[in-house]
């Protein structure tokens, strides 16, 4: 059983740096695991919205390589070197027949990729969410659905050895957290 502070801990642990080993492969069984974590994330009405394309360097440097060429150039300079790619992606509608627009989707897809994230984290690999790409490109190259949002691309491999670390500041909790009402101005 964990302890009070073991999510704590793992929580301030996991950072998005910027630094990646390119010469550490990610086994399938660690890919498998990072997709179970994803698969256990809670969603409205159990819909899973949540799609991914996983593009891993070591099984498709093609696809892995088109998908580098989405991203902004200030992400393909460190993302170069990342072990794998993958697409997040969130269904603008409910699976089931009649229950229409998922306005939920997007936070549902954003649980799941933290999911991801700290799990990453908790394997010793580093897993870094990107906004910085060409959606039109995405969609086109990778022949997305009109029915799917493309959410963020996320880098995932092992950080290299010695990289630096910032850590981020954060917020004070009170300008955070109101008790009771909305704070007035």
């Amino acid at each position: 059983m964990m302890s009070k502070q073991d999510l704590l801990l793992l929580m301030k642990a996991r950072h998005s740096g910027r630094s990646y080993d390119p010469t550490r492969a990610i086994s399938q069984e660690e890919m498998d695991i990072l997709i179970e974590a994803v698969r256990l994330t809670p969603s409205c009405f159990g819909d899973e919205p949540w799609r991914y394309v996983i593009c891993n360097k070591q099984n498709n440097q093609s696809a892995w390589g088109k998908l580098l060429n989405c991203l902004d150039e200030s992400n393909q300079k460190w993302a170069k070197d990342a072990q794998v790619l993958i697409i997040s992606l969130s269904a603008k509608n409910f699976r089931k027949q009649g229950k229409g627009e998922n306005f939920w989707a997007n936070h549902d897809t954003g649980a799941a990729n933290y999911a991801l994230m700290l799990q990453a984290a908790a394997m010793n690999l580093m897993a870094h969410q990107m906004g910085g790409f060409d959606r039109d490109k995405i969609v086109e190259r990778f022949n997305i659905s009109d029915d799917f949002n493309v959410m963020s691309v996320i880098a995932v491999g092992y950080e290299e050895e010695g990289a630096e670390t910032s850590k981020k500041k954060r917020r004070p909790i009170e300008e955070i957290f109101f008790c009771d009402e909305w704070p007035r101005s």
